[in-house]
């Protein structure tokens, strides 16, 4: 029913407030942060019809109550009870106004309301109730009577249609309710008597003072000022303030049916739901992306084109380049192969509704007289993204990560397939020179959005870089891997904003809903797959925004609030709301990510084994897989150990695979010296052998092909 109500009240505000439902005792709207607050209610006490009500009244407060009108109104000392009442009215008459279904939601829910007494009326006579009490009623769809004057302010009331008619007319009614309250009786009444043992009920010119006094008192009747002292003098000399002003005096008009209606919510409220946290997927702005283009820029001055290291590290990736061409294009002649065969597989023969005049005079045996045609579906077109994890524990990986991602690039390349790969990193955030990323860089602040950590995206490779600035970062990402593989023994740093950090994974995931569809909007691909590569969980959440009110100046400023274990995330973009628990955020946040981009492939890569051995962690094994027992886990540690790698099961990917670190070693080696004057039989054999192990080798490659072909 949540969910249903979140649209609901979404629609009716016609803009994206923040909906959530929380342990609290009533329902609110916040109008400085947008945020509609909704109880979590006792099912058995909550009808839909409250419920709808609800909604609609605080979405009411949403469209026209201003953020100022309460704050105004203590400047302006007005009453706030009065306020609420004649507030309530105004909005919820123009909310049934503005959508016609609503008049009966409020019909129906105040009939539900009535009949819980929640206006604490019972079986009590309505009038002896005061005149605001009555008015609340009656504009909460219940019977009540009003005098030919009381009638006047009902009227008013139901005219007024700015919110200062409401501050106005809250004012004058209170004033007037002061002026006329109810007569007290006698008993009720203290009174002086004077010396001459007067009553006080002679016309003593004290009378009209001592009225005068009252009436421009403030609230506070106690307040210690020169009119008490005078007024006390006037009662020595006996005379009597009038039973109107005595009364006037400690009569406060307040609003009962109010008070009672919010004891009465508050027992509909289930005290013993667990606490939960809302957040919503932020709009980001696109300066956290540092293009190829400012990379090069940035790096290339720092190495020394003539520097013996730097030619032999040049050398190294032309290599590289020169030793994949082989099996690269191998890989691409049998996706296009594959490719053509599946789309033969499909082909779809169909009758044209044309004759065929070459099969007419068949007509007395063959019924099949019309032409055909072959029909061959197209292939569907591929777009690659891929998110690399720039932490710094990948640096005993980065050698063997940066070489299976070369041979990525240059089979995209080749097959003309657009791709882009970013890098994420929270160093290069601290040496970029543009505005910090901080709240104010969102495309605009929310309370309720996700506070993001400090990182940068590195836009490493695209489809729409020249060759030269291809093979440029290829170069400076090589040095900065044999940089970080030993540091020793290296004569040239790394560009210090391209140095390895934190892993804000899932503040990436948020961000790559926003770049990917836009990928697929400017590619134009049928299927986008999206790939992650990391050798880490994510960190933890900073929190979710939100606004403090600072009580010495008055000023709201920007805070961050934490996230309880219940995570509720909602998606503008979508509409659509994810429960989630705090502690499965990356799987959630993987989810959401399917939802924004249709057909899309979602792709894990874990790197559970660092450095040639490989070793994996099997408590890494465990976290990844929690419903497995250890028995299950050591099973696939030995997997893994023999095969390089392991397919499992994610929520949030539609296909994962734990690497062993060696796996990460592209190879390239040819045919043994020892084969010389071989067989051809045993030279096909060993042939194919190598052919085998260098595409099993390139696993992201081979994994990728299979999902493209």
């Amino acid at each position: 029913m949540m969910k249903n109500k979140t649209t609901l009240a979404k629609l009716l505000a016609e803009e994206d407030i923040f909906v959530v439902h929380k342990k609290m005792d009533t329902a609110y709207f916040n109008p400085k942060s947008r945020e509609l607050g909704l109880p979590i209610w006792k099912d058995e006490e909550m009808t839909k019809d409250i419920y709808d009500l609800m909604v609609c009244h605080e979405i009411a407060h949403a469209l026209w109550t201003p953020l100022d009108m309460l704050e105004t109104a203590q400047v302006r000392k007005i009453n706030h009870s009065f306020v609420n009442v004649i507030e309530d009215a105004r909005i919820e008459r123009m909310v049934q106004d503005k959508y016609a279904g609503s008049v009966a939601v409020f019909n129906r829910g105040y009939r539900d309301l009535s009949a819980k007494d929640f206006f604490g009326i019972g079986d009590r006579d309505t009038a002896e109730l005061n005149l605001i009490d009555r008015i609340n009623l009656f504009f909460k769809k219940q019977k009540v009577e009003f005098t030919d004057e009381e009638k006047v302010w009902v009227k008013r009331v139901a005219e007024t249609k700015t919110p200062d008619d409401v501050l106005n007319l809250s004012e004058e009614l209170y004033a007037w309710m002061m002026e006329n309250a109810p007569e007290k009786e006698s008993d009720d009444v203290e009174t002086k008597a004077d010396p001459n043992g007067e009553s006080g009920d002679g016309d003593d010119p004290s009378d009209d003072k001592g009225e005068e006094d009252v009436q421009n008192a403030p609230d506070d009747s106690s307040a210690n000022n020169d009119g008490d002292a005078e007024d006390k003098s006037e009662e020595s000399k006996g005379s009597k303030v009038s039973s109107s002003s005595s009364a006037g005096s400690s009569f406060d008009p307040k609003v009962e049916t109010d008070t009672d209606t919010n004891n009465a919510i508050k027992k509909l409220v289930d005290q013993n739901a667990e606490e939960r946290t809302y957040a919503r997927i932020p709009a980001l702005n696109e300066n956290l992306i540092m293009g190829f283009g400012e990379i090069l820029e940035r790096a290339l001055p720092v190495y020394d084109p003539n520097s013996p290291w730097v030619v032999t590290k040049k050398a190294e990736v032309a290599t590289m380049k020169d030793e994949s061409k082989k099996t690269v294009g191998y890989m691409v002649k049998e996706f296009e192969m594959k490719k053509a065969a599946d789309q033969y597989a499909r082909a779809a023969v169909s009758k044209s509704g044309s004759l065929d005049m070459s099969r007419l005079h068949t007509y007395k045996y063959n019924e099949d007289l019309f032409k055909k045609v072959t029909t061959l579906p197209g292939a569907t077109s591929h777009g690659m993204v891929m998110v690399l994890d720039w932490s710094g524990s990948m640096y005993d990986n980065l050698k063997g990560t940066l070489s299976q991602l070369f041979n990525l690039v240059w089979f995209c390349r080749r097959t003309q397939i657009p791709f882009e790969v970013f890098a994420f990193s929270t160093v290069a955030y601290k040496y970029d020179n543009i505005v910090p990323l901080t709240p104010s860089n969102y495309k605009e602040f929310k309370a309720g959005n996700f506070a993001l950590h400090k990182f940068k995206l590195l836009n490493f490779f695209s489809s729409k870089m020249s060759v030269k600035e291809e093979v440029e970062i290829m170069e400076i990402l090589w040095m900065i891997a044999t940089y970080y593989e030993s540091r020793s023994t290296v004569p040239t740093l790394a560009p210090p904003f391209l140095g390895l950090g934190g892993t804000p994974l899932n503040d990436v995931i948020i961000s790559m809903m926003e770049i990917v569809p836009k990928f697929k909007r400017e590619t134009g691909v049928q299927k986008v797959n999206t790939i992650f590569l990391t050798d880490g969980f994510s960190n933890r959440a900073l929190g979710v925004y939100d606004y403090n009110l600072d009580r010495n100046t008055g000023d709201h400023y920007k805070t961050v609030n934490g996230i309880s274990a219940n995570l509720i995330i909602s998606d503008p973009k979508t509409l659509k709301t994810y429960d989630i628990k705090s502690n499965d955020m990356t799987d959630g946040l993987l989810r959401i990510l399917k939802d924004r981009v249709e057909g899309m492939n979602l792709i894990g890569f874990f790197i559970a084994g660092s450095g040639r051995s490989g070793r994996v962690d099997k408590n890494i094994l465990y976290y990844l897989q929690r419903d497995l027992g250890w028995d299950k886990i050591m099973e696939q540690v030995k997997f893994i150990n023999k095969n390089k790698f392991l397919a499992i099961t994610s929520k949030g990917y539609d296909e994962m695979y734990v690497l062993a670190g060696r796996s990460l070693t592209v190879e390239n080696s040819g045919l043994s010296d020892d084969l010389v004057g071989a067989s051809k039989a045993k030279l096909k054999a060993a042939f194919g052998k190598s052919m085998s192990n260098k595409i099993e080798s390139r696993v992201l490659l081979n994994k990728f092909v299979k999902l493209v072909a």
